[in-house]
C-alpha cells in the first residue's frame, strides 16, 4: 500500500536505472550503486508501489553500454506504466540503424546522448550525428543529454536546428557552482522552447547533504526562466538509495520549494513527463 498522500495526478519518476550485474565494471564511486550488483526491475516496482509512483522512465545506465535489451524488455512488460530510453554510440557508422531498431523494434521512446562520456564528447553536435536527430524528430522521441556546461553551446545549436525534438537535460547539466549567477549558460537555454531541465542528481554536484539547500536558489531561477511546464523530476534510483533515500527525493519539491504552487509541483512530478513519454492516444 502506498504511504504517500493521495494525489489526483499521475506521478512519474522520469530518471532511474535498472540493470543486471556487470562484473567487468569496477565500482566507480561509493556514492553510486555498484554495477557489480543486480538492480532488478522488480525492486523498482516495489519502491513505486510503496511510495505511490504511477509511472517510470527507465534510462539506460552507463554500465551495459549499448545493450538496451533489459530496459527495453522491462518497459515492454507494461508500456502504459513504463517507458524506456536507449543509448546508441553516435560515433559509429551504424548509429542510425541501431537507433531505428531500438525505437521501432525495441519500443524505446527516448534516446540518451552522453557527451559527458569522454569517448562520445568529440562528436556531440557534429553534422555526422544529424541523421539520428532527424530520426528523433520524425519518430517523435525525446532526446536526453547527459552533459555538463562545456556542452551547452552545442546543445543550444542542436535545439534550434531540431526545434521539434524535445530535449531533456539530465541533472541540470552538472553545474560546478550552483549559484544562479554562475549558471547563466544553463538558464539561457530557456530561449529554446523545446529544452526541458531534469530536476535530479543533486548529490552529484551539490557540496552539502540533503536537503541540498544550496540548490534551492538554482531551482528557483530555473522555474523563473523555464516555467514549471519545462521542468521534470527524477529520483536517480537506485543511486538515491545511498544518498537521500527515495521518499526524501520524491517529496523534495514540496518540502523545500515554497515558490511552487501545488499545480506546478504536479506538473514537475508527473504531468510533463506523461506528456512527453506517453503521448495521448499512443499507449
Amino acid at each position: 500500500m502506498s504511504i504517500v498522500r493521495e494525489r489526483s495526478v499521475v506521478i512519474v519518476d522520469a530518471h532511474l536505472h535498472v540493470w543486471r550485474a556487470a562484473p567487468e565494471f569496477p565500482n566507480p564511486s561509493v556514492t553510486v550503486v555498484s554495477p557489480l550488483s543486480d538492480v532488478p526491475f522488480q525492486l523498482l516496482e516495489q519502491y513505486m508501489e510503496e511510495y505511490g509512483v504511477d509511472r517510470a522512465v527507465l534510462v539506460q545506465p552507463l554500465y551495459p553500454g549499448e545493450d538496451n535489451i533489459y530496459v527495453a524488455n522491462c518497459a515492454a512488460s507494461n508500456p502504459a506504466k513504463f517507458a524506456s530510453v536507449c543509448v546508441v554510440d553516435p560515433r559509429k557508422a551504424d548509429a542510425l540503424s541501431r537507433l531505428t531498431y531500438w525505437v521501432k523494434d525495441g519500443g524505446c521512446r527516448g534516446l540518451r546522448l552522453r557527451p559527458r562520456v569522454p569517448e562520445e564528447a568529440g562528436c556531440f553536435g557534429e553534422p555526422s550525428t544529424f541523421p539520428i536527430w532527424e530520426f528523433a524528430q520524425e519518430a517523435k522521441i525525446v532526446v536526453s543529454v547527459l552533459g555538463d556546461f562545456a556542452h551547452l553551446e552545442a546543445l543550444a545549436k542542436l535545439a534550434r536546428r531540431f526545434s521539434d525534438v524535445p530535449i531533456v537535460v539530465d541533472h541540470l547539466a552538472h553545474p560546478a557552482d550552483v549559484e544562479p549567477g554562475a549558471c547563466e549558460p544553463l538558464l539561457t537555454l530557456s530561449e529554446c522552447p523545446n529544452v526541458l531541465l531534469k530536476i535530479s542528481g543533486f548529490p552529484h554536484f551539490c557540496n552539502e547533504p540533503y536537503p541540498y539547500r544550496g540548490c534551492i536558489p538554482l531551482v528557483r531561477a530555473v522555474h523563473a526562466r523555464f516555467g514549471a511546464e519545462r521542468m521534470i523530476w527524477g529520483s536517480d534510483f537506485p543511486h538515491v538509495l545511498l544518498q537521500s533515500g527515495y521518499s526524501r527525493a520524491l517529496h523534495w519539491l514540496e518540502r523545500t520549494c515554497d515558490f511552487l504552487d501545488a499545480s506546478e509541483v504536479d506538473l514537475i512530478l508527473g504531468g510533463n513527463a506523461s506528456r512527453l513519454y506517453w503521448r495521448k492516444g499512443t499507449y
